[in-house]
């Protein structure tokens, strides 16, 4: 039986006494097993920790998580890796459907947390230690007495809580009020929480907002997309910015390219994970290659923002000049057809507007050359009388008269044509005036 299939028909077994029975007069259910059964299974050969849970040998392999700006890493996520008694590899998800109950899988899962802390410990690794926690044991938490084997483990290792980060993936439970409650327990025994695979299928940002992980774990999927599509590049940032907001730290999993690290460098995520600073090892933890690739990243994200800036003034330039010079003549009381001659003209000019002092738009929409409006957005609708005082152009531009201000690129309203805006406040007989551009952005 898969572990989902387990998790949908929790074994009877973790049926155990009343929650107001103390816990050490609470038995383990068969097959859950203790920190005493745990150092008994588990053996020490070379510097590598190995433990014999039902006829495989389990190890614990590391994989380093790195920060950009601290210029090292500053943790490692614990991977479990299996073999049969042939001293074949065993896939984890196969180690799983070994498990015959709910109770045998919880004791699965704590092996592995207890082999990841040992190992870590053994090799006295720094920064943090990521480790997952299955759904049926974050769920049973309380009634299988997570406390004192997680304080057992902890104090014989010598690694704090504080130094523990659980990853939980936000799926794990239908009920929020049961959800909530094992991330508090979790936070009372001291360790931290990371949110993981967010974006994966059931993001939810409300949960985020409400749980506030210390970190939250973006799946892999974010660095692909990103690296393969322009608008998921442009998205990501403000995910993150997202993110921050809630006040979590963002971590981007996944990472295989200096492209894809590059990425999450400009996305301004704290940390990262992936082959391309270190794959999952047994061996004893070496920072130095990982630190070689974040100085790699640095230098090609220092050489790739010099370049992209340069192409974007480039690209800009010539609308900032033509809105300036526009305002320019419109504060001289020159006709709009002379002052917005020079803009229009412009290839992938779109459109030119006038807002007054409140945001209300007090001319209509005058159009390029052959701009075509797409349908279906908002057809027939005359822009005059609208107000844009919510939007980025107006507020900026209102902020610092006599300079032209550019947004970043949008969906345009009116057109759902991907645009910049450019826009810039001025006077005319005493008033103030915000005069505003609209750049097709591809």
């Amino acid at each position: 039986m898969g572990y989902r299939s387990l998790l949908c028909n929790m074994n009877t077994t973790l049926a155990l006494q009343p929650m107001h029975a103390p816990l050490a007069d609470r038995p383990l259910p068969a097959g859950i097993t203790d920190f005493a059964t745990l150092d008994a299974a588990t053996r020490l050969t070379g510097e590598r920790l190995a433990l014999d849970w039902a006829g495989y040998t389990l190890s614990s392999h590391l994989q380093p998580i790195v920060s950009f700006s601290h210029r090292r890493v500053v943790g490692h996520e614990g991977l479990v890796r299996a073999a049969d008694p042939a001293g074949q590899a065993v896939p984890p998800l196969t180690l799983l459907r070994q498990a015959d109950s709910a109770a045998e899988l919880i004791g699965l899962d704590r092996s592995c947390r207890y082999l990841h802390i040992g190992q870590a410990a053994h090799y006295a690794a720094e920064g943090y230690l990521f480790l997952n926690m299955h759904p049926l044991a974050f769920a049973s938490m309380e009634s299988t007495d997570c406390a004192g084997f997680m304080h057992a483990t902890t104090q014989a290792f010598g690694l704090p809580p504080e130094r523990i980060v659980i990853e939980i993936t936000e799926d794990v439970l239908t009920d929020d009020s049961a959800f909530e409650s094992s991330v508090h327990y979790l936070r009372e025994l001291g360790f931290r929480i990371a949110l993981d695979d967010f974006g994966a299928g059931h993001s939810n940002f409300d949960r985020v907002w409400r749980l506030k992980p210390e970190i939250v774990k973006l799946d892999r999927d974010f660095a692909v997309r990103a690296a393969e599509d322009e608008g998921a590049r442009r998205l990501l940032p403000q995910i993150v910015e997202l993110l921050h907001e809630a006040g979590s730290l963002v971590l981007l999993e996944g990472i295989e390219s200096a492209a894809q690290a590059r990425i999450a460098m400009s996305a301004d995520v704290d940390f990262a994970q992936g082959y391309f600073f270190g794959r999952p090892s047994g061996e004893r933890p070496d920072p130095a290659p990982a630190v070689a690739a974040i100085d790699t990243v640095w230098t090609d994200y220092d050489a790739s923002q010099a370049d992209d800036s340069r192409r974007y003034r480039e690209r800009i330039a010539t609308y900032l000049n033509a809105i300036g010079h526009a305002a320019t003549l419109l504060a001289a009381r020159r006709s709009a057809d002379e002052a917005l001659e020079l803009f229009l003209g412009q290839d992938g000019a779109l459109r030119c507007y006038l807002l007054d002092e409140q945001g209300f738009q007090i001319s209509r929409n005058i159009p390029a050359h052959g701009e075509q409006l797409a349908e279906g957005i908002t057809p027939g609708v005359d822009a005059a009388r609208s107000r844009w005082s919510r939007r980025p152009y107006f507020r900026r531009a209102m902020e610092t008269p006599g300079r032209v201000c550019v947004t970043r690129p949008y969906l345009c309203i009116s057109s759902a044509v991907l645009c910049v805006t450019v826009s810039i406040c001025f006077h005319i007989d005493g008033q103030r005036r915000v005069l505003c551009g609209d750049v097709a952005w591809t």
